[in-house]
């Protein structure tokens, strides 16, 4: 998965320019909800997804997103703002 993951990476990041927003709401043993990091780009993002080994579900959102509280999934997905999204 992971090699898929930088071939995709790397097709991606030729085509997307400037800041990306990681959104995790899936982990492993440990549950501290829904979190969210901005990141300068797709790269990076993917970067951290690989060395957050408890992550199980994300998602990379096109922009600079800050969230507080809950975060409805679902409109996001709706908002065609999803760059990746991924599951472990």
């Amino acid at each position: 998965m992971r090699s898929h993951l930088r071939r995709l990476a790397s097709r991606m990041t030729k085509k997307t320019t400037g800041a990306v927003t990681l959104v995790i709401y899936g982990w492993r043993e440990s549950q501290p909800g829904t979190l969210a990091w901005v990141f300068p780009s797709l790269r990076s993002a993917l970067n951290a997804v690989r060395a957050m080994r408890n992550a199980l579900r994300w998602m990379i959102l096109k922009g600079k997103q800050a969230f507080e509280g809950d975060v409805d999934i679902d409109a996001l997905r709706q908002s065609g703002r999803i760059l990746m999204e991924g599951a472990a």
